[in-house]
């Protein structure tokens, strides 16, 4: 997972502008490792990473923001735009289909390293009121993903189907990560996701579905 998954190669100014981003929130996060929230200025950050205030707050509103780094910038409307496209084409796909490719695709772009992801659990381990803050980011996303779904299956827009779709297959995304970051992984984050749909598939079958390969398995020693 990393920035040249991008579509197309950010010229000289964005490249300048994402690493000065970078730095603001690594030192941001080895600050408050190593002081606390509280026990650091905004001019003490600005200094480490040899920026003036001015810019810093071109990137974040607070230190809180610097910590918890820019929210990403999601998928490529094209891509959200296909998703619900598949749910009108002939044959239609599948929605748990279309969720899993959907999400494989988002984490594969996902610009975070195994050496970040432990440093920002140990942020959040030091300060987790940054929890909350997190979760308000998490649940505009949700918004996005169940209006998507409502848009794709016909759904009323206050259908408990889309959001439940939502909440389970959010829920599996974010226990893919952790999985996927977990020490002596070898799995790509979409091998590491789908596993986990299979499981999901195994243990609620629809009897149109094709059979994953625990079920495959599972017939074989019988």
């Amino acid at each position: 997972m990393n920035e040249s998954a991008t579509d197309e190669a950010p010229g000289l100014r964005e490249r300048k502008r994402r690493r000065t981003r970078a730095s603001v929130v690594a030192v941001a996060r080895q600050l408050t490792l190593e002081h606390g929230l509280a026990g650091f200025t905004v001019e003490q950050l600005c200094d480490e990473v040899g920026i003036s205030r001015r810019t810093f707050f071109n990137y974040f509103p607070s230190k809180e923001d610097a910590v918890l780094g820019h929210p990403d910038e999601g998928l490529p409307p094209a891509i959200l735009d296909a998703f619900v496209a598949s749910g009108r084409s002939t044959p239609p796909l599948p929605l748990l289909d279309a969720l899993t490719d959907l999400f494989a695709e988002f984490g594969s772009r996902m610009p975070i390293s195994r050496e970040e992801y432990a440093t920002m659990s140990a942020v959040l381990h030091r300060e987790p009121h940054l929890l909350a803050k997190m979760a308000a980011r998490a649940e505009s996303k949700s918004q996005l993903l169940t209006e998507l779904i409502v848009d794709r299956e016909g759904l009323p827009a206050d259908s408990p189907e889309a959001r439940i779709a939502t909440l389970v297959l959010g829920g599996l995304a974010r226990r893919s990560f952790d999985e996927y970051f977990a020490e002596g992984n070898t799995l790509s984050y979409p091998e590491v996701l789908r596993r986990n749909i299979d499981a999901l598939r195994y243990l609620f079958p629809s009897p149109s579905a094709p059979q994953t390969q625990t079920q495959t398995q599972d017939q074989d020693t019988t």
